[in-house]
Order: C-alpha cells, then structure tokens, then sequence
C-alpha cells in the first residue's frame, strides 16, 4: 500500500483537507440516525412498484407535510423537510432517512409519523410496503432503473464488476444506522468493534430467503449480492486498518484512494470515469482538465460500500430491512454496544482474521445464525452480543431489544420466522408480511 500522505504529487486537493474533513467530524455528543427502506410493490400483481405511482406518492406526501421535492435534472427523485428526508433508491426502493436524535423514543416517534402518512397515500394506489430485505417477486431484469444520473453511471459500470450488482441496485432494501464518533482512536475503535461483529449481525437481521418467487437457498439474499457487487469496493477493501494496532485515518483514507472511480460531478453534469482511474491516479494527473477537490472526495468515498463505512458519521450498513420494532432494536443493539468494554468483545476474536471475517460474512448470509467456524457458534455468540448491548442500554430503552430475545432464545433469525411457517413464495410471503410480526 502507497503511503499517500506523504506523496509530493498531490495537485488541487491536498491531503491535508481529507484528514481535516473526518477530523472536524468528531462530536462529543452522540446521535443516532436511522436510514430505513422499504421495498414497494403493487398489492395485486405483486411486482415492483412503478415510478409513476412511488413519484405522485412523494408528490403527495410532499404537499401535505409541506416538505421540498427534491430533483435529479427532471426526475423527482425525493422530498426534504423537518430534518428528514424520503427518496427513491435505484429499483424505485422507499427510503425515510430521520434526523439524527439522541434518544430511540424520539427515532420511534419520527418513523411513525412519516411513515404512516406515506403508508395512507401509497394505499390509495395499490401500492404496498413491504417488511423485507428483497422484493420477493420482481427480479432486476424487470425492475427499471429510476432516471437518476447517479443510479444510470452505477448501472453501467457496476456489473462489469460483479454480476449481482443489478440485484444489488434494483432489489435489495436495508436498515442502516448512523452513529458519530468523538475522535479519530474513537472512530478507528468503532470501525474495528463493528465489522468484527458485523456477520453475526447480518446473520440475525436476515431476511430476504425469497427471490424471484422461490426460496432462494439464503436467509439473507441481499447481504449475499451486496458482497459480490465488487471487492475493490464492498466487503472489507480496508482491511489494512483491521489489522493494523495503531490504524488511524490514514489507513481508511488510503483504502479509498484506491478504489476505482465511476464519475465526478461538475455543477448539474456528472462526467462518467468508469473506473479508468482511482482517486490517487486523479489527485495526481486529473481527468479530462478537471482536478481533484474535497467534494469529489467525498461523492467518491459514498460510492464504496462497505458493511461499516466512515463519512461524517460512522454509518452501519448490514441489516436487511425489517418491521418497524426490529429496525428500533437496531438501533437499541448499537447504542448498548457501542457503550459496552470494546476490548472485553474483541478478545474473543483474538484468533480471527480479515479473510475469517469475510467468510463468516457469507455464512451470516447463507445460514443467518446457523453456522459454526473456529471457535464460535454464531446462536450463541450474537445472543451474548445481544445480552451485552441490553446491560449497557438506559433502562428506559431496553424494551427495544425484548423483540428480538424470543428468536435469540431459540437460536434463530428473523428469516427462521418464514421457513418456519413453510412460507415458499412471494404471495405467502407478502401475506405472512401484513401480520407485521
């Protein structure tokens, strides 16, 4: 790995400005910030909601809580107000992203009144929201991307790469949580903790066994294609930071530089790279006369997607979606965890590596928490992690992990929840879904 830092070529943008945007990030007060999506379907045909029907959706939310629309060029693309925001992924997916609070009563509360507004307008057009990390009946093939520039470059460029990139941007839907970090050894801290403990995670949160109408053989389908969406920038391409006791910035920063581009912006335009160059090959010699700046940085680093990625916040990006009380316990594991002795967690990974950690991912993935490897049964491992986040959670929020000790007891993940009811098809599935369990 190239020390960058200490590179004489850097041109416009210094390094010195990288370092100084995560740097100025660190907050000693921490927020929690819920991005939630939801997959959209027609309530008769069961395939993907339109574009048509989700654009007058936002149109109408919009105008009734008096919130901005938001555009890409001529495509409505989302709305924007009290904070919050609800936009449109790729395959026309539903996102509420919550102003960041610091207490999970006040996240609860913002949840429910967006989205039972957007729940009562959706309705009115047949169209539904599902409690799932997949659409479980629509593949990608007849998904059609929203006309977002954004979304129409990934497109193009993203299944060079990896095959299920296409499942990746059309099909999958998510619960992410965004926490802040109070200094750079805090952030480092974070970033190890979290991906340590990321596949057990993933593995509890799955929920996406159906696709394409049939089981698909994962409790996790979406965790599965967002792994092979492309190595140079999914999975752990920093693993340097990992595995190094004295990581810091650097070695995120470094790892990012790396990464091959797909396109920068230069005001309305956005001109497509392609993965021609990385951005170390662009802070040095530019691209087609434009040089590298701090916001073409940061527009490049939200275009890697790691399990745990670093921005303004740390943003924890590996659960499927769920109900609303699965997505609130969410964010109640993190905040118990995340107070919990890091060092008294990590010992127990003293004999795991990057690459043990990759493939515990893809179990996670495959199995949910049924797996064994090496030393951990991962039942009884996320359990544990579940018991520690409860006893470092105030007492008032530790109601929001009681959802999820039921299926810890007997050692299964959400996804058990529908092969156990001998669900095996997209229209069992939205069924079972409407009970809301």
């Amino acid at each position: 790995m190239l020390n960058y830092k200490n590179s004489k070529t850097l041109n416009k943008l210094d390094y010195s400005q990288i370092r100084d945007y995560y740097q100025s990030s660190c907050k000693q007060k921490s927020l929690y910030g819920l991005e939630y999506e939801k997959i959209a379907i027609d309530s008769a045909t069961y395939k993907n909601a339109s574009y048509d029907y989700m654009e007058k959706i936002i149109k109408n939310f919009s105008h009734m809580k008096g919130w901005g629309v938001l555009y890409d060029d001529k495509t409505l693309i989302g709305a924007l107000g009290e904070g919050s925001s609800i936009s449109l992924e790729p395959g026309c997916q539903f996102e509420l992203s919550l102003e960041a609070k610091e207490n999970i009563a006040d996240i609860e509360k913002n949840a429910k009144e967006i989205f039972s507004l957007a729940q009562r307008i959706a309705k009115f057009y047949n169209i539904e929201f599902l409690n799932c990390g997949i659409t479980p009946y629509s593949t990608y093939k007849n998904i059609n991307i929203v006309r977002k520039q954004r979304y129409e470059i990934m497109a193009e460029y993203l299944p060079r790469r990896a095959k299920l990139a296409p499942v990746m941007m059309r099909e999958t839907a998510g619960v992410q949580l965004n926490v802040d970090y109070k200094s750079e050894d805090d952030a480092i801290e974070k970033i190890k903790l979290l991906s340590f403990i990321s596949p057990f995670l993933t593995g509890f949160y799955a929920n996406s066994p159906i696709r394409n109408n049939k089981l698909s053989g994962f409790k996790s389908y979406r965790a599965f294609a967002w792994k092979y969406t492309g190595k140079d920038r999914c999975g752990l391409f920093y693993k340097n930071l990992l595995d190094k006791k004295d990581a810091t910035f650097d070695d995120y920063i470094n790892a990012i530089l790396d990464v091959p581009m797909l396109f920068i912006e230069r005001g309305a335009k956005k001109i497509p790279i392609n993965g021609e160059i990385n951005f170390y090959d662009f802070i040095k010699n530019g691209f087609q006369g434009h040089f590298a700046t701090l916001e073409d940085y940061i527009l490049h680093s939200s275009l890697c997607f790691p399990d745990i990625r670093l921005k303004k916040c740390i943003e924890i990006r590996n659960h499927d979606s769920q109900n609303l009380p699965f997505a609130l316990s969410v964010c109640a594991f993190y905040k118990g965890i995340l107070n919990s002795d890091y060092n008294e967690i990590l010992n127990y990974f003293k004999d795991i590596n990057t690459n043990d950690i990759e493939i515990m991912g893809y179990l996670a993935a495959r199995y949910g928490t049924d797996f064994k490897y090496k030393n951990f049964s991962a039942k009884d491992f996320t359990k544990k992690l579940f018991e520690i986040a409860k006893q470092n959670l105030p007492q008032e929020e530790k109601h929001y992990l009681n959802c999820t000790f039921p299926l810890l007891e007997d050692g299964m993940c959400i996804a058990d929840t529908v092969l156990k009811n001998n669900i095996k098809n997209s229209k069992e599935l939205i069924e079972f879904l409407k009970r809301d369990y």
